[in-house]
């Protein structure tokens, strides 16, 4: 801009070229800061703009987890009454009847519903602490056809079943699904998955929404990052991509 001035102003009259340079280079300066003030306030309200999103969007998604939690947990609750009111009824044919062998085979009866009541009461618990704490899943997965080879999502999930969450994030926005890597359970997911952003920072892919959690890394640096924090972590380092690969086939 200042450029196309100077020649417009001072092509019709040289005399006042130099004052106009002298002018210009004095104001030159405070021009670039305005400009530059202007595309940082740009930035910083984009920033704050993408965050308020990203918290809408994990707020709904948070609300869905819970939703999902609570049915199951009522599900949970009619098996556990079936296994309640059974054992009752078997109890009390054990205190009505008197014949010993069919009192044993019906207190077998008992323990083995016991076990699975048991079962189902531990399933039920596990619900109720992903409900009110912070226990879940980090998950590591790739999409190669979508993101190429080297870019990869660290996210978490309350889902009691962690591949209910990645099956979602394949059905439509991407052509392909994903390939999971690394289910990392934690009773605080929160913080590992915390830890894990918190390392691979300089690796995002976008640096203005920090809810897109993609990240430029190789599968190897992935690994050594997982295995320092959780050595107990199962990680995959096989990109499978099978439909990707056979559509590349045909």
């Amino acid at each position: 801009m200042i450029a196309r001035y100077l020649k417009i102003t001072s092509d019709g009259n040289q005399s006042i070229a130099p004052t106009l340079n002298k002018f210009i280079a004095e104001i030159h300066v405070i021009f670039e800061a305005l400009i530059k003030t202007e595309y940082e306030y740009y930035i910083r309200k984009e920033k704050a703009r993408a965050e308020q999103q990203a918290l809408r969007e994990q707020m709904c998604q948070e609300a869905e987890e819970r939703k999902a939690m609570e049915l199951e947990q009522k599900k949970i609750e009619k098996e556990e009454s079936k296994y309640k009111s059974e054992i009752s009824n078997i109890q009390q044919q054990i205190n009505s009847s008197d014949d010993n062998a069919k009192n044993a085979a019906l207190l077998k009866k008992i323990e083995e519903l016991q076990a699975r009541l048991a079962n189902i009461s531990e399933q039920k618990e596990q619900i109720i602490s992903r409900q009110n704490g912070k226990a879940g899943y980090v998950y590591v997965i790739s999409n190669l056809g979508s993101f190429g080879e080297n870019t990869f999502k660290v996210c978490m999930t309350r889902r009691l079943d962690p591949m209910d969450r990645v099956k979602e994030l394949g059905d439509a926005s991407v052509p392909f699904p994903f390939d999971v890597h690394s289910f990392i359970f934690s009773d605080d997911a929160v913080g590992l998955e915390s830890e894990l952003h918190k390392r691979l920072n300089n690796k995002r892919k976008n640096k203005i929404n920090l809810r897109k959690e993609f990240f430029d890394v190789s599968i190897d640096e992935l690994e050594k990052l997982v295995q320092e924090i959780n050595p107990a972590a199962e990680f995959k380092t096989t990109m499978l991509a099978t439909e990707f690969r056979q559509s590349q086939s045909i």
